[in-house]
């Protein structure tokens, strides 16, 4: 398997966030990072490419223009506006009845992009969230020309984000962009298998409408999960997208059990759209000891979801996501990758 992976994201770092009643330091950190580079070289996973550096232009056939220049430029409009060095976050979030078009105040930017507490930007998010693009693109672009599987070891993470909405840690839909540059290039349909804890709810609403992309997703019930209003079961598309949009949400605490049967399910139903090429949004927080969920499986448990992954026999593109038990991180991501390997 072929990883993409830069250091660029190292910047992106010692902001906080608020859980609960209290700020706390990011679990999003650049130490993930590192327990699954050394975990990948125990497991003999070691043919590491830089990533090449790339235009814009692959974003911006997902996301608002405007959007990606407010990410661009926000810390330093930030720093000028407010005087305040560290990180920026908003107070404030655009709501219904309210107008969707800020002005050039970065408060109100913030307010507008971003819909909730855990996107802080700090001086180097911007350089973090280019390098993810590039990382995800090199990764495309090995895959586009014939390799069998590669994995996109990037951060941030992307799969909250939509055209113009950063949260949840995610500014960039890292696998969205690849989807649609796969789809540029000549594939006729596109699967994204979902296996993060949380819902990916930007990538159902970049999607929701298309039905050359198929979107799976495994996640915690919306009923009692972030992101709370979205990821239902009765979410299936709309328009010509109707029926390419499969969300499988499951209740807190569940095991292997559960999760395998949703997981055939999910496997099953891209099986029948017979994409031409299979993206999966890596993340690890179904895991039993992870900080933000409440899944229960086990570190052997993602090798049997790389095998069921590899059951396809497809040509495959793992985009990291989340996964915020970092001594367990690294085990767990090399599982899934191994586990797909050895199948």
């Amino acid at each position: 398997m072929k990883i993409v992976y830069g250091d660029g994201h190292r910047g992106h770092a010692g902001a906080e966030e608020l859980m609960y009643n209290r700020m706390v330091p990011m679990f999003e950190k650049p130490e993930r990072m590192d327990q699954i580079l050394r975990q990948l070289g125990r497991t003999g996973l070691t043919e590491i490419h830089v990533p090449t550096v790339h235009d814009l232009a692959a974003v911006h056939r997902v996301h608002d223009r405007r959007y990606v220049r407010f990410l661009e430029t926000v810390y330093p409009r930030w720093v000028a506006e407010t005087g305040i060095e560290g990180f920026a976050t908003a107070y404030v979030f655009g709501m219904r009845g309210m107008r969707q078009t800020p002005g050039d105040s970065v408060q109100a930017m913030l307010s507008c992009y971003t819909f909730d507490v855990c996107v802080p930007f700090v001086a180097g998010t911007w350089t973090a969230i280019k390098e993810a693009v590039d990382v995800t693109l090199t990764a495309q672009a090995l895959v586009a020309a014939g390799a069998h599987s590669a994995f996109a070891l990037c951060r941030p993470p992307g799969h909250h984000a939509s055209q113009d909405l950063a949260g949840g840690y995610c500014y960039i839909n890292n696998a969205a962009v690849a989807a649609q540059a796969f789809r540029d290039h000549g594939a006729a349909r596109v699967a994204i298998l979902d296996v993060d804890y949380h819902h990916g709810n930007g990538t159902q609403r970049i999607f929701y409408e298309r039905p050359d992309v198929l979107y799976v997703s495994i996640h915690g019930r919306p009923e009692e999960e972030y992101p709370f209003l979205m990821g239902f079961a009765d979410e299936t598309g709309a328009g010509a997208g109707e029926g390419f949009n499969v969300n499988l949400p499951l209740p807190k605490g569940i095991g292997w059990g559960p999760y395998g049967e949703a997981l055939a399910l999910g496997v099953a139903r891209i099986n029948a759209y017979r994409p031409d090429v299979l993206l999966v949004s890596l993340g690890a927080d179904a895991y039993k000891d992870d900080p933000v969920s409440a899944f229960r499986l086990e570190s052997s448990d993602f090798g049997r979801i790389g095998k069921a992954i590899a059951g396809l026999r497809m040509p495959t593109l793992f985009v990291m996501e989340g996964g915020y038990a970092v001594e367990a991180l690294g085990i767990n991501i090399a599982n899934a990758l191994t586990g797909f390997l050895e199948a």
